[in-house]
C-alpha cells in the first residue's frame, strides 16, 4: 500500500471534524481559564485524529462488504488493490495507537478523561458497526455533531485545566462548542445528500431519506444560519468575548457555499465546501480567541 493509497483509505481529508474542536478548545482553554497542557494537549490531538480516521478505515470496510458498487481506491488502476485484510491492519492500528495516547493522557487525568474517551470508543464502533450502523440511521449527523463537536472539546478543556466539572460549566462548554456541532454534523448531512441515490439503492435510510431531498437542502443551508446564531448567543450569554462577533463578518463565505453546494450536491465537486465551512469558522473563533489572548 503507498502513501497515497493509505490517505484515501483513512479520508484523511475529511478530519478536520475532529480537528476543529481541538483547535478551538484549546484557544477557549487559554482566553477563558488561563491554562494550557501541552502534553496533554498533544496526546489528546494524536487520539482523536487516529480514533477518526481508524473508524473512517472500518466504515469504509463495513461498507464494501454490503455494497456491490464500493471501491476501497476511488482512483484505481489495474496494479493498485486493497484487500479486506489490508484494510483492518490499517484500522487496528490507528486504533492502537489512539488507545496508546488515549491511555496515556487519561493516566495523566483522572477517571473523567477515561469516561470520555470509553463513551466515545463505544459511539465510535457503534457509528460503524454492528447490525445497525448510526451511519445508516436518521440519527448518523446528530451523534457525529455530538460526539466531534462537544466531546471532543470538552475533552480538550478538561485535559488542560482539570476544572471541577458541573452542569453549568458542560452547559457554557455545549453553547460555546454548538457552532461546531451544527458545522461537524452539517458534513455528514452533505455527505448523504450526495449520497442520496447510491443510498437508496443500498437501502441506507439516512436522514435525506425521511426528509426527502427538497428538505434537506433547506434544513442544510438553515444550519449554517443556525451556527452563525449560535455564536451571538455565546456572546451575549458572555460564554464568548464581544470581539468574536467579527466571526460573522465570515457569514456571506459560508452561506455562499452552502448554497452553491445545494445546487449541486456532488460528492466530487462540490461536498469539499462543507468541510471549507467548518475550517473558516474554526479559523475564525480561533484567530479571535488568540487576538483577544495577546490583547
Amino acid at each position: 500500500m503507498t502513501p497515497k493509497q493509505f490517505l484515501d483509505l483513512v479520508e484523511v481529508r475529511v478530519v478536520i471534524p475532529s480537528v476543529a474542536p481541538l483547535m478551538v478548545g484549546l484557544a477557549y482553554s487559554q482566553w477563558q481559564y488561563a491554562r494550557i497542557n501541552w502534553l496533554n494537549a498533544i496526546l489528546l490531538i494524536i487520539a482523536t485524529v487516529c480514533v477518526h480516521l481508524a473508524v473512517n478505515t472500518f466504515n469504509r470496510y463495513e461498507d464494501n462488504k454490503r455494497q456491490q458498487n464500493n471501491s476501497y481506491l476511488r482512483e484505481t488502476v489495474s496494479e493498485a488493490t486493497i484487500t479486506d485484510k489490508q484494510v483492518l491492519h490499517v484500522a487496528v492500528s490507528l486504533a492502537v495507537i489512539a488507545a496508546i495516547a488515549g491511555i496515556s493522557v487519561a493516566l495523566l487525568t483522572d477517571y473523567v478523561t477515561w469516561m470520555i474517551g470509553i463513551i466515545s470508543f463505544l459511539i465510535g464502533y457503534l457509528y460503524s458497526a454492528g447490525p445497525k450502523p448510526i451511519t445508516n440511521t436518521p440519527f448518523g449527523e446528530l451523534v457525529s455533531g455530538i460526539t466531534m463537536g462537544y466531546f471532543i472539546f470538552v475533552a480538550q478543556l478538561y485535559v488542560n485545566t482539570q476544572i471541577q466539572l458541573s452542569l453549568a460549566i458542560l452547559w457554557q462548554w455545549l453553547i460555546v462548542s454548538l457552532p461546531l456541532v451544527i458545522l461537524i454534523a452539517n458534513i455528514m448531512f452533505a455527505n448523504n445528500i450526495s449520497d442520496h441515490q447510491e443510498d437508496e439503492e443500498n437501502h441506507r435510510h439516512t436522514l435525506v431519506h425521511y426528509l426527502g431531498l427538497s428538505r434537506s437542502k433547506v434544513l442544510y443551508q438553515g444550519l449554517v444560519v443556525l451556527a452563525l446564531i449560535e455564536i451571538i448567543v455565546a456572546i451575549v450569554l458572555k460564554y464568548a468575548p464581544l470581539p468574536m462577533l467579527v466571526t460573522l463578518l465570515l457569514a456571506p463565505i459560508l452561506i455562499q457555499n452552502a448554497r452553491t453546494f445545494t445546487k449541486r450536491p456532488i460528492k466530487e465537486e462540490t461536498f469539499v465546501l462543507s468541510i471549507k465551512n467548518l475550517v473558516v469558522l474554526m479559523l475564525g473563533m480561533t484567530i479571535t480567541l488568540v487576538v483577544v489572548i495577546m490583547m
